[in-house]
């Protein structure tokens, strides 16, 4: 007999980090697409799209996250994640298949919102999850493989896009590249069905021979649930908790706004890294070439070339997760990002040669990866109790896509307004704001600076 918090991996193990790992896979997928769309519909339509537009179409599948993860996250820590889990991936499934089949520019953004709701039904879920079936040794490290999982989605995008360029240059391309999204939620759905219920669930509603029943199912034969966990039953006796009084709302603030100020990277600057290239002439887009459909091309291959530092980061993140504290990695991962940002805008403001500004992009996506969009992802498992972990979980996302979305859908306008300098500067702001409120209520939770 083996106990769940002290046995060895098995391949178990790696079946739940697969299957709710697919969500993380997908959400970056999609924000990677909805970047590589904004050029290709302005060369699709023959003119700039308005910044409204290009904000609604970055920021939707956003919306979707945010409103997803505020609603499954309720719903599952009263009725159980599983159900939920598998709406998420049909959501996924219905929404990116709308955009293929019909093409349609006007289904854009309405899908996009159905695909993001699916991906915040995961993002509730997904770490939740993965901590309460994981080894207690492992558990850190395995809620930020599966977040992990994001940056080889940005890669698969991006790859993908560049594969079917080859095949086909065509501005109407952009359609075809949701069929890859259709096939992995396909995928997505199939792995659910054989799925199990979530034991961690089942234990806070006081069912305790099922919770055994799904552990053995999941993990072997000779596993027990350690008689500590039985005693985590819900602490609040069937009374309803208020997420927005006292200590708990303290939780959600630290686990939530520092979230969205890492979103302002994640998605804001991501989102728009293939304009930003071009807008900073950094080299490999080739500012005199005629031909629209080669610059966003030149500029996706070095937005790809640059993604790959996204995994770089999260390894090293990974490497660093038990040498210091969560907090510590999220608090200098918001201030290298910072500093990276503020040697990009020194770049623009005084020309310095592109080497420069490419090392500030590879600077920046190591340090928030690294860091902050690792860690905002590991903290809600953490700080909530195991009756409203999900309902936790699922608020700080979406306060966390709530503050991305003001980023991603300002981001256009900022740039509008005032350049590439005043979107850089907001950005080193909002970065910096991140930092200190990780400082502030990580010490004002008792939590390690």
């Amino acid at each position: 007999m083996v106990y769940l918090d002290t046995m060895p991996l098995r391949l178990g193990h790696f079946r739940v980090l697969i299957t709710t790992a697919m969500g993380q896979f997908l959400g970056a997928a999609v924000a990677t697409l909805s970047g590589v769309l904004i050029p290709l519909l302005a060369i699709v339509q023959h003119h700039e799209l308005d910044s409204v537009t290009q904000g609604l179409i970055a920021s939707m599948e956003l919306i979707g996250i945010m409103v997803g993860s505020f609603v499954i996250g309720k719903l599952a820590d009263k009725d159980g994640y599983l159900p939920f889990l598998r709406l998420s991936s049909i959501l996924i499934f219905i929404g990116a298949l709308a955009v293929y089949v019909t093409g349609s520019v006007d289904l854009l953004i309405p899908s996009l919102f159905v695909m993001g709701f699916g991906i915040g039904g995961d993002f509730a879920l997904d770490s939740d999850y993965v901590d309460e079936v994981m080894p207690k040794r492992w558990q850190e490290t395995m809620v930020g493989i599966t977040k992990s999982f994001s940056a080889l989605g940005n890669l698969s995008a991006g790859g993908g896009f560049l594969v079917l360029c080859s095949i086909e240059w065509t501005a109407e391309i952009w359609r075809q590249i949701f069929l890859f999204v259709v096939f992995l939620s396909f995928l997505m759905i199939i792995s659910r069905l054989f799925f199990f219920k979530s034991p961690g669930f089942l234990i806070a509603k006081g069912k305790f021979d099922e919770a055994r029943q799904v552990v053995k199912a999941m993990l072997g034969p000779d596993v027990e649930i350690p008689p500590s966990y039985l005693e985590k039953t819900s602490s609040s006796n069937g009374a309803k908790v208020d997420l927005f009084k006292g200590e708990t709302l303290q939780k959600v603030i630290f686990s939530g706004v520092p979230w969205g100020c890492s979103g302002l990277g994640v998605y804001g600057i991501g989102i728009f890294l293939p304009i930003l290239i071009m807008s900073l002439g950094i080299s490999g887009f080739d500012t005199s070439k005629p031909d629209p459909l080669g610059s966003v091309m030149n500029s996706v291959n070095l937005t790809f070339i640059i993604s790959w530092f996204i995994l770089i980061g999260f390894i090293a993140g990974l490497f660093i997760l038990h040498k210091v504290s969560t907090v510590k990695q999220q608090f200098y991962g918001f201030l290298l990002a910072a500093a990276a940002v503020l040697l990009l805008l020194l770049c623009y403001l005084f020309k310095w040669p592109a080497a420069i500004s490419i090392a500030a992009f590879v600077l920046f996506e190591l340090a928030l990866n690294a860091g902050p969009n690792l860690t905002t992802f590991i903290i809600p498992s953490l700080v909530f109790p195991l009756d409203i972990k999900a309902e936790g979980a699922g608020y700080a996302a979406f306060f966390g896509k709530f503050g991305a979305v003001i980023a991603v859908f300002s981001f256009p306008i900022l740039m509008k307004l005032g350049g590439v300098s005043l979107a850089l500067v907001v950005s080193v702001a909002v970065l910096g704001l991140g930092a200190f409120l990780t400082y502030f209520y990580a010490k004002k939770l008792g939590l390690e600076k």
